[in-house]
């Protein structure tokens, strides 16, 4: 059996892919251990955690000046500390997160053999398609094209920290430097939570595998309901404490013939629930899977994991994005018509409320979803995803042998 060694920053989403997939692992007998920093062991539970002697910045409720410098920060300790922190580990495997190449560089300096596992949107620099920061429509035209191309020239001088700290990383270590973050995941296989169904039309790389969401999560049982339609309300854990967002979907949805069901993340007191407009049913947090199966509608961030359960669900979409790639997202959510987006700037009540109308009446937004549905149930998800690792593995056992 095999030591396997997951590197991630400590944020949910990301947990939310590796912890199934460590999980599995650790059910067919391999050793496994989560490697991240001071921030990550709080946020996880049943699997062994080894956290470095650092504590990278939080990025909630960030907005653009303080997420680069985070996320610059955040690479600078990962290339200062993991490096030691995987050689004393000495794993036959890292599965190194795609959002943070600062563990694949890790990885190389120490000598140990990776796989990146992408649990967000890739970050892929194709003039096909904008940044997944941004939310422009695809448009295959010359004049959109080149729009992108300036689109991806601003995305290079944003991660102009980051790269910084990875090209000092590079010549701390003796490696050969690269030009971006998807140059870290180019020459080993990638496992994608992404499916091409999902993404604009442009070309995968050969190394990317879609495997669609990562859950081994019980479905958890829900309080009866009432026999009406069910609209699911989640912001993420993340950047979703919008508190009036949140109190906007609640006074969209109360008129409707609907049932809410809204998660808060711990956004909301006691007594900010109590006044919420209607009769929502509120938790900071709702079996997500349990909750899309009885839902008609599901109101998101457009978080990856998030559309992905609903595409599981067959589950339409209002996609309220709010940072990351969630602009990107919700510009595929649009592009394929299995829901609808709304921008910052329209997401008053009664802009809310219209948009649910259509989609709890559209029959058209649930039969696009055919098409992204059956190629999840077929990407194979956590146990494909187990059977690739297994394979590289004993193709390495294989190469030592001989």
């Amino acid at each position: 059996m095999a030591r396997i060694a997951f590197c991630l920053p400590a944020m949910r989403g990301h947990l939310g892919a590796h912890a199934p997939l460590a999980r599995e692992m650790a059910r067919r007998g391999h050793e496994v251990v989560l490697l991240g920093s001071r921030a990550l062991p709080p946020l996880v539970q049943g699997l062994p955690v080894r956290a470095m002697d650092w504590t990278e910045p939080q990025l909630s409720g960030a907005g653009l000046a303080r997420t680069l410098w985070a996320t610059a920060a955040a690479t600078r300790g990962v290339v200062r500390h993991a490096p030691a922190a995987l050689a004393a580990l000495a794993p036959d495997l890292a599965v190194t997160d795609h959002a943070e190449p600062g563990y694949a560089l890790a990885a190389e300096a120490a000598g140990i053999r990776r796989i990146t596992l992408t649990p967000g949107l890739p970050i892929l620099r194709n003039d096909a398609v904008p940044p997944p920061f941004l939310p422009w429509p695809f448009d295959p035209s010359e004049a959109g094209r080149g729009r992108n191309r300036g689109g991806w020239k601003v995305s290079g001088a944003l991660m102009a920290l980051q790269n910084r700290a990875l090209a000092q990383g590079c010549r701390q270590h003796g490696l050969a430097p690269r030009a971006g973050i998807d140059d870290w995941s180019a020459d080993v296989p990638e496992l994608r939570q992404m499916i091409p169904a999902l993404d604009f039309p442009q070309d995968w790389p050969a190394n990317a595998v879609p495997l669609g969401p990562l859950r081994d999560d019980p479905r958890a049982g829900l309080p009866p309901l009432p026999d009406q339609p069910v609209i699911f309300a989640s912001l993420g854990t993340l950047a979703g404490r919008r508190k009036r967002l949140l109190h906007a979907i609640c006074a969209a949805a109360a008129p409707l013939d609907v049932t809410l069901i809204l998660t808060h993340a711990g956004a909301l007191t006691s007594a900010e629930i109590a006044a919420l407009p209607g009769r929502p049913l509120v938790r900071d947090l709702w079996p997500q899977t349990a909750v899309l199966a009885r839902a008609s509608v599901c109101i998101t961030h457009a978080g990856l994991n998030t559309v992905l359960d609903c595409i599981a669900a067959g589950v339409p979409m209002l996609a309220m994005p709010l940072a990351f790639e969630q602009p990107g997202i919700g510009a595929r959510i649009a592009h394929h018509g299995i829901g609808l987006t709304l921008p910052p700037r329209q997401r008053d009540v009664a802009a809310i409320r219209a948009a649910l109308t259509r989609l709890l009446g559209e029959r058209a937004f649930r039969d696009n979803l055919s098409r992204p549905r059956a190629e999840l149930r077929a990407a194979g998800g956590v146990r494909r995803g187990a059977d690739l690792i297994e394979k590289m593995i004993r193709g390495r056992a294989a190469g030592d042998a001989a």
